[in-house]
């Protein structure tokens, strides 16, 4: 056997192993098969989706109550009776025998259904229920009992389909909105926290401070300004000089023999001109000397004597 031969047969040796395996880029894949499309057919809370279960359908609502377009329940002890179409419901008691409307909303409940509205601004429920019912007082059977909750209070009763009637003239009336809520008043603060009051009393002080002061100034005033009334005779001794200049050439009228032919008297050596100037410097003085008027009128110190 040559080597080429030799060769040959290994070769195909492992061409042998491979025979029936697929590769990936060998050949077409075989196509998937398509699954389920959309939303289940059941829910998952009622039945698992993996069982594929033949679904069923669930009530979500009691039938009976479900398809009860309108219902008139009572009770005892004390007397209620409420009777209900669509979205308003006439609420009897003894002390309002024609009824009050109410507007309510329905709501439907695995159990039953519950008609929700305000009366005097707390809540009105009524509560209906599939369960059979007898009157305690008379003794009569109804398919419902019914439970109203009022003001706070919950009474218990039974209820039943209303009558045509009834359900229409309930339907027709129309039930005022519900009042809004009452609020509570907001507590305002105490007067002795508001900062208002310490403001007012710094201006009662102010004005009451003004008033004793001038009070007491004019009185004292009145009395201290009337003391320099009494130099008012002050001007009088400036005549004084007047009067004494004259008397000087009146001494000198009557000569004698001897002096009768004496040449007249030098103007420089007058005496009698300087008083005119001590009358005009006098009233110069400042007003405090005012004091010296008090002596005589007659008495010559206001000039001074001639040199």
């Amino acid at each position: 056997m040559t080597p080429r031969l030799a060769l040959i047969a290994l070769m195909t040796l492992p061409l042998a192993a491979c025979e029936g395996v697929n590769l990936p880029t060998i050949g077409g894949a075989e196509p998937e098969v398509q699954g389920h499309q959309g939303p289940p057919g059941v829910s998952p809370l009622e039945q698992p989706i993996e069982t594929g279960a033949e679904a069923r359908p669930v009530s979500t609502a009691e039938a009976a109550t479900y398809n009860t377009a309108a219902f008139s329940a009572r009770g005892n002890e004390p007397f209620w009776a409420v009777d209900v179409a669509g979205s308003t419901a006439i609420y009897k008691t003894p002390d309002n025998q024609n009824g009050r409307p109410i507007r309510v909303n329905r709501l439907n409940f695995a159990q039953g259904v519950e008609y929700v509205g305000v009366h005097s601004g707390r809540p009105f429920v009524l509560n209906i229920r599939a369960a059979a019912c007898q009157d305690s007082m008379s003794g009569d059977r109804f398919p419902f009992t019914a439970r109203l909750t009022v003001s706070g209070r919950t009474e218990a009763g039974c209820a039943g389909p209303a009558a045509a009637e009834v359900a229409q003239a309930v339907a027709a009336t129309r039930a005022p909105a519900p009042a809004a809520p009452r609020t509570a008043p907001v507590a305002s603060r105490p007067a002795a926290a508001r900062p208002a009051p310490a403001p007012a009393a710094t201006p009662a002080a102010t004005e009451a401070e003004p008033a004793e002061t001038p009070a007491a100034t004019p009185a004292q005033t009145p009395a201290a300004t009337p003391a320099p009334a009494a130099p008012a005779p002050a001007p009088a001794p400036a005549p004084a000089p007047a009067a004494a200049t004259p008397a000087a050439p009146a001494a000198t009228a009557p000569a004698s023999e001897g002096t009768a032919n004496l040449p007249p008297a030098p103007e420089a050596d007058a005496a009698p001109a300087d008083p005119a100037p001590a009358a005009t410097t006098a009233p110069r003085l400042p007003a405090a000397p005012a004091a010296t008027p008090e002596a005589p009128a007659g008495e010559p110190a206001a000039t001074p004597p001639a040199e």
